[in-house]
């Protein structure tokens, strides 16, 4: 029996008002993952602020306190030297007084931000930038240097424009000047020299890992994991049906997450029940397998905000449909140590005692 392990970025949630107090995936009934909650395990675990944190927890048993800059030099494939630091940068809007990531970039804004921040890279001298875009104004920027600036981390806005910027100010205020305000802020910076402790248990070296995003490819780099890279969910699950055929798959859904940032509850029920209809119409595809579901950490549909909550996980092996008794969604069933967890989906998918 080999097991998929579904990852719903984000997917946890404040209690919305307009779904009469109940979270998203509390708010409407979901065949698949309720199919699944119902015939198997279903608990909790603890969250992590960010979803690289998780998965190298889930996948060491050990919590790391990776850079999720080199994080994603590595899910990116960018070279890292000992001496360097790699930054992950993402837009932001520079007011008078504040600061607001941007998360919906255009495409034309995009190519002008990037167009901005390389004519004026002279700026930076001495550090020896280099520029590493992927989508939506985000990247890698790799430097020459050993200091690591602590600066402001999304989803949480600046407590004010004034926060210390360092070698990098000018530069930042410059690319602002001529993009109406837009920007980036380098963040999560690291350095190899320092990192140490990283291997994967051994319940999950021969998993495949499917994502678009360069902070899961960047775990998996980290720890030796095998990746394929996939454009998005749709594809990425089609992939995971076909290789869940040989071995153990890892699939990560990045879309809830980057709903949530937008603060769209309604889009954030319509993308899982989406992710619920693509399991449900492949279910013969799946049956006699084992599917789990797990959650990084809450994202807030009323504030963009990640949350420290206790996030869930159900796990069973898939079976012909039954009517479900019970919803996967937030609970305070059973909990499992995060570090245990992967041991747990994998050695298990009949229904616990407990329950």
């Amino acid at each position: 029996m080999n097991t998929l392990i579904i990852l719903l970025d984000g997917a946890a949630d404040d209690k919305i008002p307009e779904f009469d107090g109940r979270t998203p995936l509390a708010s409407f009934e979901k065949p698949f993952m309720d199919m699944v909650a119902s015939n198997g395990i279903m608990g909790w675990t603890e969250s992590r602020p960010y979803t690289h944190l998780y998965l190298l927890e889930f996948f060491t048993g050990k919590r790391l306190d990776t850079p999720r800059g080199l994080v994603e030099a590595v899910g990116l494939g960018v070279p890292v030297d000992p001496n360097q630091v790699a930054y992950r940068f993402s837009p932001a809007y520079f007011y008078e007084s504040n600061v607001d990531w941007a998360y919906r970039v255009t495409p034309e804004l995009s190519s002008s931000l990037q167009d901005a921040m390389v004519r004026n890279l002279d700026m930076l001298g001495d550090l020896n930038p280099r520029l590493y875009f992927y989508e939506d104004g985000r990247g890698v920027m790799t430097v020459d240097t050993e200091d690591v600036v602590p600066f402001p981390m999304p989803p949480t806005p600046p407590s004010s424009s004034k926060f210390p910027m360092h070698h990098f100010g000018d530069y930042i205020r410059k690319v602002a000047s001529e993009m109406d305000g837009l920007s980036i802020i380098p963040w999560g910076g690291g350095s190899l020299a320092k990192l140490n402790g990283h291997a994967a248990i051994p319940e999950v070296k021969n998993m495949v890992m499917i994502s678009k995003s360069p902070s899961a490819l960047g775990v998996g780099g980290l720890l030796h994991v095998r990746r394929d890279v996939v454009d998005n969910m749709w594809s990425g699950f089609q992939e995971a049906f076909r290789l869940l055929q040989s071995g153990d798959v890892f699939m990560h859904v990045e879309e809830t997450d980057d709903i949530s940032h937008r603060r769209a509850p309604d889009e954030k029920v319509g993308m899982l029940k989406e992710v619920d209809d693509l399991l449900m119409e492949n279910l013969d595809r799946l049956i006699g397998h084992r599917v789990a579901f797990i959650v990084d950490h809450g994202t807030s549909s009323i504030t963009g905000q990640h949350l420290n909550m206790k996030v869930p996980f159900a796990v069973s092996e898939v079976v012909e449909p039954s009517e479900p008794t019970v919803r996967f969604c937030e609970n305070e069933y059973n909990y499992t140590p995060l570090g245990d967890l992967a041991k747990v989906l994998l050695d298990h998918g009949t229904r616990s005692d407990s329950l």
